[in-house]
């Protein structure tokens, strides 16, 4: 068995992406590392020389990263391997993160269910808290192995063939909503399900950061990438395979980042134009 593994980037910082790369080399057989930055880093051919088992790949510009991940998988596709594990440039993997993945994921195979993709359970890097859904939050269908509707795409373990039946990851997403995307298509072509391993957990960091808001925190993503989530929703909010709960949640949670964002972030103007034009660009099909 041949895992794979796809980690796309973009203007990394050195020391992280190195931790990164320390940490998955001795797990996985292969990195592909996808580069979405229009120059490539200088320290590069340096991490290449360390970490012999990585294939680097410019783009030469940003192409999103789904289709950074699509380039991936039709890398380790041609080259016959088994599963890839995809993950992001500001998560860490555990040292057990793969063995972890790898006996849940048996553990639910010997039970006959059909396994979509299974991945670690992400907590908050800042706060030190697990990420659970506000809404959904899972059911726990065996000891340490939770049943979700849709997993994050960061250290995310899936069987390649799957790719074959429910296509690649959608291009014109282009960042965000792609990994919760393909978990719902794959539902409904395949009838694949998806799974969080409890036993192992993920260092991660959603947005810029989080600020208190009434009662709670959030993470605020940068203007850029607020275009993407507003201009996304409207894209995907007619489609029928997507879960009426995403839809309820994700308009009423907008409606008010609509207003909190030009209104408490800085910069406000930005932050304004972007969810302007992410509406039009969402609504007018652009």
């Amino acid at each position: 068995m041949k895992i794979g593994c796809v980690l796309v980037m973009y203007n990394p910082q050195r020391e992280l992406l190195t931790a990164s790369l320390n940490a998955l080399n001795e797990q996985v057989d292969e990195i592909f590392l996808g580069d979405n930055s229009v120059n490539m880093p200088d320290f590069i051919t340096t991490l290449l020389n360390l970490y012999p088992n990585t294939y680097y790949h410019s783009f030469n510009k940003n192409l999103g990263i789904a289709e950074a991940q699509n380039r991936g998988i039709i890398y380790f596709q041609k080259k016959g391997f088994d599963f890839v594990l995809f993950m992001d440039q500001d998560s860490l993997a555990p040292n057990n993160l793969v063995s972890s993945l790898l006996a849940d994921y048996n553990r639910l195979k010997e039970i006959g269910i059909p396994i979509g993709g299974i991945g670690p359970r992400p907590f908050n890097r800042g706060e030190g808290k697990p990420y659970v859904g506000a809404v959904k939050k899972g059911k726990l269908i065996l000891p340490k192995i939770t049943e979700v509707g849709e997993i994050i795409s960061s250290a995310s373990l899936i069987p390649i063939p799957h790719f074959k039946q429910v296509g690649g990851m959608e291009s014109s997403l282009f960042i965000d909503g792609v990994d919760h995307e393909w978990c719902w298509r794959a539902k409904k072509i395949g009838g694949w399900r998806f799974f969080i391993s409890e036993s192992v957990q993920l260092s991660h960091q959603v947005g810029e950061g989080d600020r208190p808001f009434i009662f709670r925190k959030v993470a605020i993503p940068t203007p850029f990438r607020t275009f993407y989530q507003f201009r996304n929703y409207f894209r995907l909010v007619h489609r029928g395979y997507v879960p009426l709960y995403w839809k309820v949640s994700n308009g009423f949670k907008y409606s008010i980042k609509f207003f909190y964002y030009p209104l408490c972030v800085p910069p406000r103007i930005s932050y304004m134009k972007q969810i302007l034009k992410g509406i039009y660009a969402g609504i007018t099909g652009k």
